[in-house]
């Protein structure tokens, strides 16, 4: 070996090593300063460090989502906006229910001719071209019709504040910013867009009963993505919720491709939406269910490539029926729409009142899609042939796998001509949203 080639050798080892120190390093620093602030704060009782801690200062450091809002004056000339409150705009979470919310405040605002206002209330996210992804989505805004502002870096001594004009009709999309806007001195009542039954995003805890407390109150006209969502939120006794409004989200793929694309090795593909850090998605439960597939049959390994996505820095999981799980971590809207076209059979599980959305993505597009079944959501034929229920429980779920890989590619593509799956978010949209502004109008000085 040459000393030059030993030399470049040693400098890549020694930089090796140098760069695990510092990670290391600044993973343990990470960690100190986490601890400390913690301390700092009063919510890290493993040491005592105060001898007394304000309420304000311990209840809105542990439960930071509550921290108050503050109206203030509107600006002399300004005019009555559509104001959407929002967790954040954080690029890479331009799916689901984020999506919906932005795309219902858009098209209010230009039902309404009037500015779309966001204001992100948890972590301050950096979009791009939102005109862009609204043009994406059949919707026509541009830039200067709307305005992005924070009030995420508010803490229990540093007040967030949002100018409030008598004509501004605002939006919640999360249960805290539900919890806010009925404690602000609005003239009228705000639209409270419901997606899912929040609570039970936690244990039993001060965070359920906030959460839930949401629901109970009359300052709101409620706005439900889906019937299923609605008649949950009815069958609980919530009285808003009895004469709540509901859309069918339009999120079929059918326009960007029904054919699903033929894969040079001929192989199928099973997709799991993997999200273990979301515990109603049932990543687990559906990792023993796929695995319990294999190993009874259901799915021969031969004729499969499996894979999963929705969360990034997740390892590939190798089952113990040896099938291999490839993780695809969290893809962009495009090669999402791309991928789904190459997608046999998905697994979306949720343990939620909702169909989630990459089970009706999938069904639109002809996939065979196994979900779980919860509440009120017993079956979702209404939507597609193409998706099957289960139970909660792993064999309940291989179970439905078996039954779903057993139908033919023609079967799956026939049924599309059944789906009813919207395509078009002014169908969806454009009556429920007339209806709201007006029993809105009706609440003025409610």
């Amino acid at each position: 070996m040459s000393v030059l080639r030993f030399s470049i050798r040693a400098a890549r080892k020694s930089a090796h090593i140098s760069g695990k120190l510092l990670r290391k390093s600044l993973n343990f620093t990470n960690k100190v300063e986490h601890k400390a602030t913690n301390l700092l704060d009063g919510v890290d009782y493993s040491i005592q460090i105060n001898e007394k801690v304000p309420l304000e200062k311990i209840y809105y450091n542990s439960i930071p989502y509550v921290l108050p809002i503050h109206a203030a004056m509107p600006a002399v000339g300004s005019k009555g906006t559509v104001t959407l409150l929002i967790p954040s705009l954080d690029g890479s979470s331009f799916f689901g229910g984020t999506a919906t919310a932005l795309i219902v405040a858009a098209k209010l605002a230009l039902l309404k001719k009037c500015k779309l206002r966001i204001v992100q209330t948890l972590k301050t996210g950096y979009p791009g071209d939102l005109a862009k992804f609204f043009t994406g989505e059949g919707i026509t805004i541009s830039d200067d019709a709307i305005q992005v502002i924070s009030i995420a870096e508010r803490s229990y001594n540093i007040y967030g504040y949002i100018s409030t004009h008598p004509d501004d009709i605002f939006i919640a999309s999360a249960w805290w910013d539900a919890y806010n806007l009925s404690r602000m001195p609005l003239k009228r009542k705000f639209i409270y867009l419901v997606q899912d039954f929040e609570p039970i995003f936690y244990n039993n805890s001060d965070r359920y009963v906030l959460a839930e407390e949401t629901y109970k109150n009359d300052k709101f006209i409620p706005l439900c993505n889906t019937k299923f969502m609605a008649d949950f939120m009815s069958d609980r006794n919530y009285p808003a919720f009895k004469k709540s409004l509901f859309f069918e989200p339009a999120v079929s793929r059918k326009e960007s491709g029904t054919l699903l694309s033929k894969k040079a090795n001929d192989k199928k593909t099973l997709f799991l939406y993997g999200r273990p850090n979301v515990h109603r998605n049932m990543f687990f439960t559906a990792l023993q269910a796929i695995d319990h597939a294999f190993k009874a049959g259901f799915i021969n390994p031969n004729n499969w490539d499996c894979c999963m996505a929705g969360q990034n820095n997740l390892p590939d999981i190798v089952l113990s029926s040896g099938a291999v799980i490839k993780n695809k971590g969290k893809m962009s809207m495009e090669d999402y729409i791309e991928f789904s076209k190459t997608v046999d059979l998905a697994i979306s599980p949720m343990m939620a009142p909702h169909p989630n959305y990459p089970t009706l993505e999938f069904s639109s597009i002809g996939s065979m899609v196994v979900t779980t079944k919860y509440a009120n959501k017993e079956s979702l034929d209404k939507y597609s042939k193409n998706i099957i229920m289960s139970e909660l429980d792993v064999e309940s779920m291989a179970g439905a796998i078996n039954i779903a890989v057993r139908r033919t590619e023609e079967d799956r593509l026939a049924n599309l001509n059944n789906t009813n799956i919207l395509t078009s978010w002014d169908e969806s949209l454009d009556d429920c949203l007339k209806s709201i502004l007006d029993r809105i109008n009706k609440s003025e000085n409610y």
